[in-house]
């Protein structure tokens, strides 16, 4: 049973992570408006990757409707790098409309 990614976990470089999860709630609605059917988790800190740089980390696992655990298709690389470009445009200090 194949089913699309749905969710993402984001984690900000390390060094903007203050920055970036204080406009927490406004970066998860932005993500939502440029990929509609799509949702966002913003976590300060994970010990995945570098710290230099945005990660997006697909949630790949769901219960079905018998209570299994299933896999999620992996998803297109060009997905996971469209998402860390929009995380990279959020503007944390709201001065660009378009961030909203």
């Amino acid at each position: 049973m194949d089913r699309e990614v749905l969710e993402f976990i984001i984690v900000p470089p390390f060094d903007r992570r203050h920055e970036i999860t204080n406009s927490k709630e406004r970066m998860e609605h932005y993500l939502g408006n440029r990929f509609p059917g799509y949702s966002f988790k913003l976590v300060a800190f994970a010990t995945v990757g570098d710290e230099d740089d945005f990660r997006v980390l697909p949630v790949m696992n769901f219960i079905d409707g018998e209570g299994v655990s299933r896999m999620c298709s992996e998803p297109k690389r060009w997905m996971m790098v469209e998402i860390a470009q929009a995380c990279h445009e959020f503007d944390a200090n709201g001065r660009r409309s378009c961030a909203a």
